[in-house]
């Protein structure tokens, strides 16, 4: 028999640069009706961000609390459990400190932007322990609902030492967060593989609206972008 010639698919990389260079050409071409691309072409860029931003922390969650029950020992939860929380603060001050950094040292490069009429009042800062009060959840929803990352280490922390305390009535909790983990992770590969079609949709509202001349200061936004994540891996981490 005839062997079948199977074509390799493109990587999701490829896939996504790609989308990008369409997305640039559909943009100046679009230029004449920028209020079509931004009412019936940006709203599904939106929607990809908007899946983002919802399985992020459920798999933030799910991860670290599969990860508590994986050792088996509560001893370990509460050591690993401040230095999880200590690591994070770390390194979330660090990345913060860098991006300060960056955007100093970059903001020369960029487009001045005219700020008559633009007014900014900066909230109260949060005394230490506010932000000690602010980690412990209130409830088990507002942690999802807001977002908040240390809120979800914390409920995922307090649930996995539960779990672990349980014993053998905690085995099915445990077989069930194993199985939420591994629905998580597939629910994002099936997002992640819509990630041409995302980036299509961002990028094209955004030339059509500006120009290609913003291109310019995208790539610069990425390079800064880019140096930021290299830094960070390298020092911080």
């Amino acid at each position: 028999m005839p062997r079948e010639n199977k074509r390799k698919k493109p990587s999701l990389t490829v896939q996504i640069t790609i989308s990008l260079l369409i997305g640039i050409v559909a943009g100046i071409a679009m230029q004449s009706i920028p209020d079509i691309a931004e009412g019936y072409v940006k709203p599904f860029g939106t929607i990809f961000l908007n899946l983002l931003k919802f399985v992020v922390v459920p798999i933030v969650f799910f991860s670290i609390l599969s990860g508590i029950i994986s050792m088996s020992d509560i001893r370990k939860v509460g050591s690993i459990g401040v230095k999880t929380l200590v690591y994070y603060t770390c390194t979330t001050a660090g990345a913060i400190v860098l991006a300060m950094f960056l955007a100093n040292l970059f903001k020369g490069f960029f487009t001045v932007i005219d700020p008559t009429g633009v007014t900014f009042e900066p909230g109260e800062t949060a005394s230490f322990m506010d932000t000690l009060v602010d980690i412990f959840p209130s409830n088990i929803i507002a942690p999802f609902a807001n977002a908040s990352m240390l809120q979800v280490i914390v409920a995922a922390l307090l649930f996995g030492f539960g779990i672990l305390a349980a014993g053998e009535k905690g085995r099915p909790a445990a077989a069930l967060v194993d199985s939420l983990t591994e629905v998580c992770m597939k629910v994002m590969d099936i997002i992640l593989r819509l990630s041409p079609i995302g980036v299509f949709c961002l990028i094209l509202p955004v030339v059509a609206e500006n120009g290609p001349q913003i291109l310019g200061n995208l790539g610069l936004v990425l390079l800064c972008a880019y140096i930021g994540y290299f830094l960070h891996a390298v020092i911080v981490y």
